[in-house]
């Protein structure tokens, strides 16, 4: 659940404050974080927020108002948390609630403390700044490969997100020296500096707004790269396409904690297999690109769910005593995510493969279906799927031939450039114009947000919305998810129409 919705339940459910603690073994300080519901400036919602002239709703509009709690809310230690529940009365904590408390005796009141909760807060509009720089590409300069990282921080940000900034500069570095050397990228590289990523994704939200129509259009691919390090071991999420592209280039980069190993042998080693994760959080700036305009993307980082998280003790100290003491790691993301972006901008037929997100979907269908045990008939998707099967197939064909052509003519630079709209396009048909039920903004049908915290289901979120909806009312309301599995269906259709480059 996020913070927001956590403030929200207990303001439903009569609360007046919130105090909220993050509990973990090794958990220290104060984690600060948004509760505003949704991404984007909430005066301009659906479209791009601009300096002058543009339109803007009242703050009290009733649009405005929902995206924010009513109740107040603060963030204080789990050493805090302790004191206060150790002073109630009342039933103990139950078990399931205690984490990491180490007192049994914990309980939940009422009483007899009273809390002095003072709030102080102040509203007013600030400008924020979004920062870019540009290495036009020498062929195809209308097609763009995006590198981005935000730029703000809660406190001091040394893992978030200073080490994700530190990476996107060295990178840049890294291509200035290659530049020098006379090299200029095939397709535009864009270099993407974030602000207000920490107040909910509105510097990058804002951007894709105002640009929707061109990115829609032209761009390659987004990769994110927003802590970059946080500990060991690399935590790669992406759109299935790029699987592959990724595990390459893993096997060509020493892994930073082990000198005789790549990132491919230690990443493998440590979880038994290739074990890439999808993008259907909120969690950082991928969420506009992929989820509302349907751009392929990336996000990774070494390292998961570092203990100072949004604290005071995010700091230099933390990071070279904890982090990454050597700073290898942050050379190898660096690497990691510069031959990304280079072979994305440079390889004359884009390394998508389509066979991978066929597999995937095939995967989540057959979870989803034995789920619901006969409920609703998936046969719609699966014949979507089959036919998206058989289009990946073809084009692999089609760019194994265009690749072995050697030497290029006119007609076959035109060749390769049909092929890599195709390619850079379906991703685009598993958007819906009509938005996910319950949240129309996210456009994505197969990644995004479930309106419902305790879904278990990760992909398919208008479907997964359905489902708890329809568990949440008591009553199964089949035709609802009989339909979104149509929605669905049509968007997976969409993709291999896109794919396959024929009218239907």
């Amino acid at each position: 659940m996020s913070r927001g919705g956590a403030v929200k339940g207990a303001e439903l459910r009569g609360a007046v404050a919130v105090l909220m603690y993050t509990e973990g073994e090794y958990v220290k300080g104060v984690e600060r974080g948004t509760v505003m519901k949704g991404v984007g400036d909430p005066l301009s919602p659906g479209w791009g927020s601009v300096m002058e002239g543009g339109e803007r709703l009242g703050r009290n509009e009733k649009e405005v108002e929902e995206r924010f709690p009513k109740i107040p809310s603060l963030p204080i230690s789990m050493e805090t948390a302790e004191g206060i529940l150790r002073s109630l009365e009342g039933p103990k904590v139950p078990l399931e609630w205690r984490g990491a408390l180490k007192d049994s005796n914990l309980r939940v009141g009422p009483g007899p403390t009273v809390l002095n909760f003072t709030y102080q807060g102040k509203e007013k509009n600030a400008t924020i700044h979004d920062v870019f720089a540009v290495i036009r590409g020498s062929e195809e300069p209308d097609r763009y490969v995006l590198l981005g990282n935000h730029r703000d921080a809660w406190t001091f940000g040394a893992v978030d997100p200073n080490s994700g900034t530190a990476a996107l500069l060295d990178v840049a570095r890294r291509y200035a020296l290659l530049m020098r050397l006379g090299w200029r990228p095939r397709r535009t590289i864009i270099f993407c500096s974030w602000d207000a990523e920490e107040f909910g994704m509105i510097g990058s939200t804002e951007w894709v707004e105002e640009n929707i129509m061109n990115l829609g259009s032209r761009a390659v691919a987004y990769l994110n790269v927003d802590c970059a390090v946080q500990g060991p071991g690399l935590f790669p999420s992406m759109t299935p396409q790029l699987d592959d592209l990724l595990t390459d280039i893993t096997k060509k980069i020493k892994d930073p904690d082990a000198a005789d190993k790549t990132i491919f042998d230690q990443w493998t080693a440590r979880n038994k297999g290739i074990n890439i994760q999808r993008l259907s959080g909120v969690d950082s700036d991928f969420a506009p690109f992929l989820q509302h305009a349907g751009v392929p993307s990336v996000d990774m980082y070494y390292g998961k769910d570092f203990p100072v998280y949004h604290t005071a003790f995010d700091s230099y100290d933390w990071m070279l005593n904890h982090g990454d003491p050597l700073f290898h790691r942050h050379a190898a993301v660096a690497g990691l995510w510069g031959l990304l972006a280079l072979r994305l901008a440079d390889d004359p037929i884009l390394p998508f493969n389509y066979h991978s997100y066929a597999m995937q979907l095939q995967e989540y269908t057959s979870i989803l279906s034995n789920k619901l045990e006969g409920l609703v008939s998936f046969t719609p998707i699966s014949r979507s799927i089959k036919n998206l099967f058989a289009v990946a197939q073809e084009v692999e064909e089609e760019a194994k031939n265009l690749r072995a052509e050697g030497v290029s003519s006119d007609l076959e630079v035109l060749k390769k450039r049909m092929l890599n709209d195709r390619l850079m396009l379906a991703e685009r048909g598993f958007l819906d114009a009509e938005g996910l039920l319950g949240n129309q903004w996210f456009k994505h049908l197969v990644y995004g947000p479930s309106n419902h915290y305790d879904s278990k289901v990760d992909f398919f979120p208008s479907i997964a919305n359905a489902i708890s909806q329809s568990t949440q009312t008591k009553r199964e309301n089949q035709a609802t998810i009989q339909h979104e599995i149509w929605r669905v269906a049509r968007a997976i259709q969409r993709a291999a129409n896109a794919l396959k480059g024929d009218l239907s």
